[in-house]
């Protein structure tokens, strides 16, 4: 970006390096000397033994330790330096010193790993420590992460740098690597657990594609969050016109990208009072004095702090057991059964505590709310805030520890995406098993059981409009965009075609592309009662998201919408079906051993059957891939009748319901547009014999 030297800062020291960031941390020093000049190569100082001791504990061949810089230390040190980021020039500075674990303890192992990308922008955190021979702005994140300070003058995003500044020390000049070429080469596989993107200010027209490729390969490479700042906008630096279409653009990538968090460095900065702003900036108006990289480094630190990365580090996303393999899958029982609803009741949350690891599985015990005669239950579960993409099954596992999976899925997610989904799992001794395949936390909530002596038997509907809140047209006279922290009373029971002894409804509810992330709950009664610690449905900003729960209905017939206190949102709730004792046209559950019935790529617009749905109402769960910007639809072969809908929008998504085909017919799935389709069976309904 701009070729400049930051002039008296930079001339206290002479010479500047380009330092930065590794994947793994150095290993803990058991070096106890420290580097606290600068050393050049070729340089004869009696600091060069204390580094080259600690260059052969990091495994470097670099002979003898003595006071000589010769050229295997160089060499060694500018390799160091490329797996940390930095411009391998092989000169110590106090960054690269700092790193090496020369000059202060390095984070305890196990600490969250940062990496930060920027430019001259974000540079005043390292140049002015390297000016004074210090650290300290690095350790304002330094000592709790291990970072990885990346920062470059006239570094872009994905074309070619420019050429940077000139160090006034040794006269170098160099063209830094742009951001998404150092992520795949040197810095492969090393980002960590969180990247920051402070970089961009010398690209134009658009950033879109760079911004889709870059958070598109730290997902590929398995970083939880990537923390991209958005631009300071002004008048006075070059490209300055393109900064507002520059943060337009970040806007828009956040509802594609729900591991991408957008920090407001503009909104953040134009807050302060002028006199702040004075002292933080230079003349330009986008780059950083001292203490301006100083309000940086704690404002980036802040945020990571309150964000998920630390529960992601493998020391601490360790919840759950690991498989036991001996452990085989339960059998379902395969009897009759009917049911009892009861409130949402979580029996098992992980949030605040250690998330559940990946590959892990909690076994959650049900004795003390299900009776004996219980053999399966409805549940919630939820993926928060995980911290890659994977997927959550919910099982029945022999004996008293978790067993391999039935390789089925209840809940897809992605990075940064809270997402919940119902099951209805099969028990074992009323127990049954969660398992994650990626670090998240995890809850689960029991909406009811199945046993043989309840009398509950679902009477599907179809798809029955039950909520719009964008029209005043559905049964329910609930309009208007439900706020943050807001609630409405729906009644369902003795509203056609549910009947006013329905105990519990089955039904689907869609949050309408929020303005801000959140979650909803629907639960028994008035909106007058507490409601419970759970939810039945989350979107991300931006995101259309649909999930089915099976909801309780009060005494008076009435269930609770309730909008966390997040962001508001327009919501539609479809009834596909009600719970009662009433035998005439009821059917009761049929639990089966989970497994898929049909893997396939749909194009846009065809239909497919799925098999063995000829006039039965299975259980259906539908995970569908890559459909974005479409819907996916479920229904009875033929009709035209409203559809169980699937909002997609190029990401995995999945959800459960229970669609019962017309005579003679079987259930059949369409998409309005090109998408991968896996349908998984784990039970059905049947019908009472008359």
């Amino acid at each position: 970006m701009l070729k400049r030297t930051l002039a008296a800062a930079i001339l206290l020291v002479g010479t500047m390096t380009p330092l930065l960031p590794i994947a793994g941390a150095p290993a803990v020093s058991a070096v106890t000397c420290t580097v606290t000049v600068r050393l050049s190569p070729g340089v004869n100082n009696g600091a060069v033994k204390c580094l080259e001791q600690r260059l052969r504990e990091l495994a470097y061949s670099v002979g003898t330790p003595d006071s000589v810089y010769d050229a295997a230390s160089v060499n060694a040190v500018k390799s160091f330096q490329r797996t940390r980021g930095l411009y391998p020039d092989g000169i110590i500075t106090s960054i690269t010193g700092r790193q090496l674990g020369l000059r202060g303890a390095l984070p305890p192992a196990g600490s969250a790993a940062v990496t930060v990308l920027g430019d001259s922008t974000s540079a005043a955190m390292r140049w002015y420590d390297e000016a004074r021979n210090e650290t300290a702005i690095y350790d304002i994140m330094g000592t709790t992460y291990d970072l990885k300070w990346s920062v470059e003058s006239c570094r872009r995003l994905v074309a070619a740098s420019c050429v940077g500044r000139t160090d006034p020390g040794t006269g170098l000049r160099w063209r830094p690597v742009s951001v998404l070429p150092e992520m795949r080469g040197a810095l492969k596989g090393r980002l960590g657990n969180a990247i920051v993107i402070m970089a961009g200010y010398d690209d134009y027209p658009s950033l879109t594609g760079a911004i889709d490729s870059i958070v598109g390969e730290a997902e590929a490479q398995g970083v939880a969050r990537v923390f991209w700042l958005n631009y300071r906008t002004t008048s006075t630096y070059g490209y300055g016109t393109y900064y507002q279409q520059h943060n337009a653009a970040l806007a828009a990538a956040k509802a594609r990208h729900p591991n991408l968090v957008v920090l407001d460095w503009n909104g953040y900065t134009r807050g302060q009072s002028t006199a702040t702003q004075r002292a933080w900036f230079e003349r330009d108006d986008i780059h950083m004095t001292r203490a301006g990289g100083v309000a940086l480094a704690r404002y980036l630190k802040a945020n990571i702090d309150a964000s998920a990365v630390r529960g992601c580090t493998t020391a601490r996303a360790t919840a759950g057991t690991v498989i036991d393999m001996a452990n085989p899958l339960a059998t379902p029982d395969a009897s009759p059964t009917g049911f009892t609803p009861t409130s949402p009741t979580p029996v098992y949350d992980s949030v605040g505590r250690l998330k559940v690891g990946a590959g892990r599985a909690v076994r959650v015990d049900l004795s003390t709310l299900a009776p004996p005669t219980a053999t399966s239950a409805a549940i919630t579960v939820a993926a928060i805030d995980p911290c890659l993409r994977g997927r959550i099954v919910a099982y029945a596992s022999s004996g008293s520890t978790c067993g391999p999976t039935p390789g089925t899925t209840t809940v897809q997610f992605e990075s940064g995406r809270t997402s919940s989904g119902m099951a209805i799992t099969s028990l074992s001794n009323r127990a049954l098993c969660v398992y994650s395949t990626a670090p998240t936390d995890l809850a689960v909530s029991v909406t009811g059981w199945f046993a043989s002596d309840s009398s509950g038997m679902l009477h599907t509907t179809g798809v029955t409009r039950w909520v719009d809140t964008r029209s005043s047209t559905t049964r329910s006279q609930v309009r208007g965009k439900i706020p943050a922290g807001g609630s409405r009373s729906i009644t369902i029971g003795g509203v056609s075609p549910v009947p006013a002894d329905a105990t519990a409804v089955l039904v689907n509810t869609t949050l309408l592309a929020p303005a801000a992330t959140t979650r909803a709950l629907i639960y028994p009664g008035n909106c007058s009662t507490a409601p419970p610690n759970s939810f039945s449905v989350a979107a991300n900003a931006g995101r259309t998201t649909a999930a089915t729960t099976i909801v309780k209905l009060g005494a008076d017939g009435t269930a609770c919408l309730r909008m966390s206190s997040r962001g508001g949102a327009e919501v539609v709730v479809d009834v596909l079906g009600w719970f009662d004792a009433d035998p005439a046209g009821g059917r009761r559950y049929v639990a089966l051993a989970p497994a898929a019935v049909l893997n396939t790529t749909l194009p846009a617009s065809a239909v497919v059957m799925v098999p063995g749905s000829i006039d039965v109402a299975p259980l259906l769960t539908v995970t569908a891939s890559n459909g974005a910007g479409g819907n996916l639809t479920v229904r009875s072969c033929g009709s035209t009748a409203l559809a169980l809908l699937y909002p997609m929008a190029g990401e995995p998504v999945t959800n459960a319901g229970v669609v019962t085909p017309s005579a003679g017919q079987g259930v059949c799935i369409s998409s309005s547009v090109a998408t991968s389709v896996r349908v998984e069976r784990s039970g059905r309904f049947d019908l009472v014999p008359s």
